[in-house]
């Protein structure tokens, strides 16, 4: 079938090749989102639970301080429920990204297992990865925006460095600078990578989000396709 076929990443980056290569992976990114839905309903169950259980003494209790009490323990407990959430939440999110790296680099179809597979053996290394990108990311935001955009554009690079190869954490987030800002196609990839941001957010917008189910893989797939066009993954 046309749609098993391997396509090289040294092909042309274009939607075309883009929708080639998610027909191959529809179903691997369709049991991605499955489990990012389930890890939602899980999340939402247990903080509604937690909820309930803090807001029952304000409706049994004649002593007001009891259910203030109830409501600060509950809140308390939620925090770390939400952390946790969010740390999978992340780490889920970021396989869209994982998936076609190993495509191109693997040269072989990814199946739905691979990805948790890999996220199984390599569960510290991803984790400290994110937690050393979002730190930054979210402090550049702080810091007058632009660097929160400059750190973004290296997303990719950073992804494919830390899901392809052995390079330490710290090594891979400053090489990944180096590869996007001082690759000869920095200003055609950037502003590539802007309009397929666009492209991106239209259809998902239009369809209150629904869209991205089938958009946000498809961005990740041409965000990578596009980096080794570019020169920006070797």
């Amino acid at each position: 079938m046309e749609s098993q076929l391997i396509i090289s990443k040294e092909s042309k980056a274009d939607l075309q090749t883009t929708w080639k290569i998610y027909k191959s992976h529809w179903k691997t990114f369709l049991a991605l989102t499955g489990f990012i839905i389930l890890a939602y309903l899980i999340y939402a169950v247990l903080d509604l639970i937690v909820s309930l259980i803090g807001i029952a003494p304000l409706t049994f209790s004649e002593y007001e301080y009891v259910g203030g009490a109830a409501i600060l323990i509950s809140f308390i407990v939620r925090t770390p429920i939400y952390l946790v959430y969010s740390v999978v939440l992340a780490l889920l999110s970021v396989l869209f990204m994982v998936i076609p790296a190993l495509y191109f680099e693997k040269k072989e179809i990814i199946t739905w297992k691979v990805p948790y597979k890999e996220l199984k053996k390599n569960f510290k290394r991803y984790l400290l990865a994110g937690i050393l990108f979002f730190g930054c990311l979210t402090i550049g935001f702080l810091f007058c925006i632009l660097p929160g955009i400059v750190i973004s554009f290296i997303g990719p690079a950073y992804t494919n460095k830390i899901a392809c190869s052995d390079i330490p954490i710290l090594k891979a987030f400053t090489s990944s600078f180096q590869s996007v800002f001082k690759s000869p196609n920095l200003f055609p990839y950037i502003g590539m990578q802007i309009l397929a941001g666009l492209i991106y957010i239209i259809p998902t917008v239009c369809t209150c989000g629904i869209g991205s189910i089938i958009t946000f893989p498809l961005l990740s797939i041409y965000s990578q396709h596009l980096a080794y066009n570019k020169g920006i993954l070797n």
